[in-house]
């Protein structure tokens, strides 16, 4: 199964590693600098410094790109309640 994660918070990242165990798992960011440094350092240092992201979850800031990897499968929105409005807003548009 498909499983795409949307925020690269603490919980989402935690999410991400857990799913990345059995299932093709993409974690999304909104900041194209922490996508970059999670994908050479394969750690979340903002969020989450204590885990090893594993080398077969794909990390992407293209929002499109996830919801599109999802597709058929689970989206899982694990954003800060705060920004819960502007991402359904978001997800219907796409």
């Amino acid at each position: 199964m498909n499983i795409t994660v949307l925020g690269a918070g603490a919980w989402g990242t935690a999410l991400a590693i857990h799913s990345s165990a059995q299932h093709a798992t993409l974690l999304w960011a909104r900041d194209a600098h922490q996508v970059g440094h999670m994908q050479e350092r394969r750690v979340n240092d903002r969020y989450l410094p204590d885990a090893t992201l594993p080398e077969g979850l794909r990390i992407s800031e293209s929002f499109d790109a996830a919801v599109a990897h999802a597709d058929g499968g689970l989206l899982i929105i694990a954003t800060p309640m705060a920004g819960l409005g502007e991402m359904l807003s978001r997800l219907n548009r796409a």
